[in-house]
């Protein structure tokens, strides 16, 4: 008798062959995903990821799946405010949200970078990075607007805070938020304060 489609894609041997998978990304790199790789790294037996799983593109994909949404749950928690928010806040909720990226050992921000680019390399990756994308610059620019910022510095300060993110993990410092995100940030957004047009503010 075979086993629902609901009941195997909410087995927990399913959701930590997933986390396994995420690790395995980090780590690794996506080319390193094989069902042998992932069944090794999830200390399971080798028939639970091809049972689950039936092929590496269905992990590839899972795992990519599993990363925005975890992604699009911080960018929710964060930009998530009142319609009308100090400078001083946005800084802040921007910095609690590279925090939670940093440091929380289920965020996986370099698989997070693995499967991004993966997805500029593999088309039926595509929709779901777009998806991605549309949630991630939705919640910066409601956090902008609200902060009486012109729509033009969404995409500034979303590729200031990726940019940060990716050079924190190729050369890691103890000290990174307090001693460069923050202060950085701070003045990024004084600048974009003072430098765009303030016609834009309402915009969007």
């Amino acid at each position: 008798m075979s086993v629902p489609a609901n009941s195997k894609r909410d087995n927990p041997r399913r959701q930590e062959i997933l986390e396994a998978t995420l690790r395995l990304i980090g780590d690794r790199g996506v080319n390193s995903v094989t069902h042998r790789a992932v069944a090794e790294e999830a200390n399971v037996a080798l028939a639970s990821t091809t049972y689950y799983f039936d092929s590496r593109s269905a992990l590839v994909e899972e795992a990519l799946e599993l990363m925005i949404a975890r992604s699009t749950e911080y960018v929710r928690r964060y930009t998530d405010c009142p319609p009308r928010i100090s400078q001083a806040e946005l800084v802040d909720r921007l910095v609690g949200f590279a925090d939670a990226h940093i440091n929380d050992p289920l965020a996986f921000l370099l698989a997070q970078y693995e499967l991004m680019l993966e997805a500029g390399r593999a088309d039926y990756l595509r929709p779901l990075a777009a998806r991605w994308t549309i949630a991630y610059m939705d919640g910066f620019h409601r956090l902008v607007r609200s902060a009486g910022l012109p729509e033009t510095a969404t995409q500034i300060i979303a590729n200031f805070v990726e940019g940060a993110l990716i050079n924190h993990v190729t050369a890691r410092t103890d000290d990174f938020l307090e001693a460069g995100f923050r202060p950085l940030l701070t003045d990024l957004v004084a600048a974009l304060d003072s430098a765009l047009p303030r016609a834009s503010r309402e915009g969007g």
